[in-house]
């Protein structure tokens, strides 16, 4: 007769249930009793770090407020938003940190205090991290990552330590603006960008004569070089590339200027990225892309313009977040008063460049092609300047690029307009071209102190079976075995107890 084989599968599935009911259940009612949490992430996502209680304990004499723009009842229901709502529970719960939390919209009196001359923006979801006057905002976007439009990471308790050791520390980054070469002053064009600079991007704005120092100070997070009337020297030159060899980051806004001024040292630091300047002023003949000025005047060289959509090949994105903003918000992106840049087809591995300001174009619905009407009309320069720029005019030309060297990890930006900056020029069709400047300023330098606690990812345990048999046998391993050694430890205990 054919033996009968027995199933386990069954009973071990009961057993398994059983002790789901008899030793987790109860556990999970205790702790949420006495509210307690065991973290048993792998990566510790519902618990500070040691990184983080350290910061915190160094400052206990300093007072530190956080705000979270947002209602932590939502953010406590919400299993996925769990991570940040334990980091904020537990910072709240030192002496020296408040925590408050409100909709921007519920509370204006508090907004305005945050943010008096509304520069910082601050939205819903945000956290506005305070010690004395120094304030820093962490972006709601910011805090978690999505893949699949699931959250695939958490970045929060990074961000906000890095807030922390910032406001604490009273000191923000400098951009230095370079002077001596008949630059516009902070004081007077670019105040109202440099107070952007501060309360939105968390960085100061000073002014640096480079011919003086003895090299580009430590303290500097990028160098500006905006709207020179004349070169760079020798010295100079080789300082700056001495600061972008170490990893720098420069901006370079080169407004057209109506001079015969060859900028030889700054195109030869910009050739060193693959970057050629060309010596023109944009005018647009398409009506349609043709702006207003701030009298409400159309000017062909305040242009409508395209920030190109970033394909996969690039590692460096400046514009998506631009376009959404475009979308969502219904607004034009323009731009006044520029020259161009083109690019040198040198192939290095190391540099990484593109544009990300484009003159508009018209698609043929029969053929297909595109067409540019933008017009590069010679500005300044030389003879051979001026017949470079007429060569380029009805092509597609770029207004603003950047470029990074891999190998180094040095960073430009390249616009070919002051206007941006200028308090005075800046006109609201070009609004839009301002705030790529200030979304490019993040990735040349990040004002997020780097903590190293880095993001913390959702990872699971999990096992592979060959088959239905190899997954029975495992579990009849973890669930009889501990059971039968419970058995002989009873009855163990038993014969030493009546012995």
């Amino acid at each position: 007769m054919k033996k009968r084989k027995f199933n386990f599968s069954g009973v071990v599935a009961f057993i398994a249930a059983l002790l789901v009911l008899v030793i987790a259940v109860p556990i999970n009612i205790i702790a949420n009793y006495f509210d307690k949490n065991i973290d048993m992430t792998p990566g510790g996502m519902y618990s500070l770090s040691d990184t983080t209680t350290q910061l915190v304990e160094e400052n206990k004499d300093k007072q530190i407020e956080i705000y979270f723009m947002y209602d932590m009842e939502e953010l406590r229901d919400t299993s996925e938003l769990l991570p940040l709502y334990h980091t904020l529970m537990q910072l709240s719960e030192y002496d020296n940190i408040s925590l408050s939390s409100t909709l921007p919209d519920e509370s204006p009196e508090l907004v305005n205090k945050l943010d008096p001359n509304g520069t910082i923006g601050i939205s819903d979801g945000d956290i506005v991290v305070k010690c004395g006057d120094t304030i820093k905002r962490v972006l709601a976007g910011s805090v978690f990552q999505y893949e699949n439009n699931k959250i695939s990471s958490y970045s929060g308790e990074e961000l906000i330590a890095g807030a922390i050791r910032i406001v604490t520390n009273g000191k923000l980054p400098v951009i230095y603006f370079l002077t001596g070469h008949g630059e516009k002053t902070i004081n007077d064009n670019y105040a109202t960008f440099a107070e952007i600079l501060k309360s939105t991007n968390n960085y100061v704005a000073e002014e640096l004569d480079l011919s003086k120092a003895e090299k580009v100070p430590d303290d500097t997070a990028i160098v500006f070089l905006a709207g020179p009337q004349t070169d760079i020297t020798d010295d100079e030159k080789e300082k700056l590339m001495e600061f972008a060899g170490d990893g720098g980051a420069i901006a370079f806004f080169m407004a057209p200027t109506d001079s015969d001024v060859i900028f030889t040292n700054i195109e030869d630091i910009l050739e060193q990225y693959e970057i050629e300047m060309q010596y023109n002023v944009v005018e647009e003949s398409n009506p349609e892309y043709i702006l207003n000025n701030n009298e409400g005047e159309s000017d062909p060289r305040i242009l409508r313009v395209d920030y190109p959509q970033v394909t996969e090949e690039y590692t460096v994105d400046l514009t998506t977040a631009i376009n959404s903003l475009i979308s969502s918000e219904g607004l034009v992106g323009g731009i006044s008063n520029s020259r161009t840049f083109t690019f040198f087809d040198a192939d290095s591995e190391f540099i990484e460049k593109t544009s990300i300001i484009d003159n508009m174009s018209t698609i043929n619905s029969i053929t297909g092609e595109y067409s540019y009407t933008a017009q590069s009309v010679p500005f300044g320069g030389n003879k051979d300047t001026a017949e470079k720029a007429e060569s380029l005019s009805g092509q597609l030309l770029s207004m603003g690029c950047y470029s990074f060297n891999k190998q180094t990890g040095s960073k430009i930006i390249a616009i070919g307009t002051t206007d941006v900056l200028d308090s005075e020029a800046i006109t609201l069709s070009c609004a839009v071209s301002q705030q790529l400047v200030q979304n490019s300023l993040i990735w040349l330098f990040n004002s997020d102190y780097e903590m190293n606690i880095g993001s913390k990812i959702s990872s699971y345990d999990y096992m592979s079976f060959d088959n239905a048999d190899h997954a029975e046998n495992v579990m009849k391993i973890f669930t009889i075995v501990p059971f039968c050694l419970a058995a002989v430890g009873v009855i163990v205990w038993l014969k030493r107890r009546h012995s």
